[in-house]
């Protein structure tokens, strides 16, 4: 339903939406990106505009620009894992009632018992915090897997890691099947036709989001969200992925701002970031990356790039508040 209601939106806002089209290249004239070069089904075109604004979530747009980026922790470069989801049904909520997560209260408890049920039916999984998740009455997304040190922007790591998390979710269902019971009519119904990547480039800004002002619940006067989700970041080796810590690191953040700043791009002119490819540091990145927050991002990015491009600005030229 949500893909309609966006759809629908856009459309009625005028916007014109093409899909199967990758961006290839950027035309950057005297410090200003002017052009996207992409290939389709259409053919290779250049698309010219006041203002771009990458949110293909790796920072694409934004290296092909020229810009500079980081790339996982500091001192290895090292990411946090992908994951591949997958659809379950076959099993009603009652049946499966104590292994479903619903909101936050119940999270460690239901993780745990998921877990232990997956190891009961033969098998340790890559993910030691297994979600159920319910979508209908007989509806779950599973999330149980992670595929460790593969690279986001690496077409054949991200072959190799779908293949091995694909499996690896068919195995998991098995062993859960195996069980019988409650368990006995267990299908996937589906697996994501895309891996999810957490980490992928960080495009340097005119303000890089840090792990201080997480610390510091910071407050900007250019704030274009206010971030709310903990540090979570998923551990980068497996090893690490059981420890007591292994998520939030110890650390307690408070409410805290994205100022628009870090959604500019410090390299070059008419180019914006949205979503976790905005600048931020690694512990900063694993909270403002998930889907609410760049949701609130995109639509501030737009705002300003409409604002800046009707009065022939760049976006750091555009007072807001």
């Amino acid at each position: 339903v949500m893909k309609l209601v966006l759809e629908e939106l856009c459309l009625s806002a005028g916007v014109e939406i093409r899909f199967h089209t990758n961006v290839r290249a950027a035309r950057v004239e005297k410090g200003r990106v002017t052009h996207a070069i992409t290939e389709s089904k259409s053919g290779r075109e250049a698309w010219k505009a006041k203002v771009f604004i990458d949110c293909t979530g790796d920072g694409d747009f934004a290296a092909l620009a020229g810009c500079g980026f980081d790339y996982g922790r500091p001192k290895d470069q090292a990411t946090q894992p992908m994951s591949l989801l997958a659809l379950v049904g076959g099993v009603t909520f009652e049946e499966i009632q104590p292994f479903v997560r619903r909101g936050s209260e119940n999270s460690s408890i239901t993780k745990a018992k998921l877990l232990s049920e997956i190891r009961r039916g033969g098998l340790n999984p890559t993910y030691q915090k297994p979600g159920i998740y319910p979508i209908h009455k007989d509806l779950f997304m599973l999330m149980a897997n992670h595929e460790y040190g593969y690279k986001a922007f690496d077409a054949d790591d991200l072959t190799k890691a779908t293949l091995d998390a694909r499996t690896e979710l068919w195995r998991i269902v098995d062993s859960l099947v195996s069980l019988g019971g409650r368990w006995e009519n267990l299908r996937i119904i589906a697996t994501a036709d895309h891996i999810g990547i957490r980490e992928g480039r960080r495009i340097h800004g005119l303000y890089t989001v840090t792990q201080e002002d997480l610390l510091n619940g910071a407050r900007f006067k250019d704030a274009v969200a206010r971030v709310s989700f903990g540090v979570d970041v998923h551990s980068v080796e497996k090893d690490e992925d059981s420890t007591e810590k292994s998520y939030n690191r110890g650390i307690r953040s408070k409410p805290y701002d994205i100022p628009l700043r870090s959604l500019i791009a410090k390299d070059v002119d008419g180019l914006m970031m949205a979503g976790r490819c905005i600048s931020g540091d690694f512990i900063a990145h694993s909270s403002y990356r998930v889907t609410g927050n760049a949701a609130a991002m995109g639509e501030s990015a737009g705002r300003v790039a409409a604002r800046a491009a009707l009065a022939n600005k760049l976006p750091q030229e555009v007072r807001i508040g």
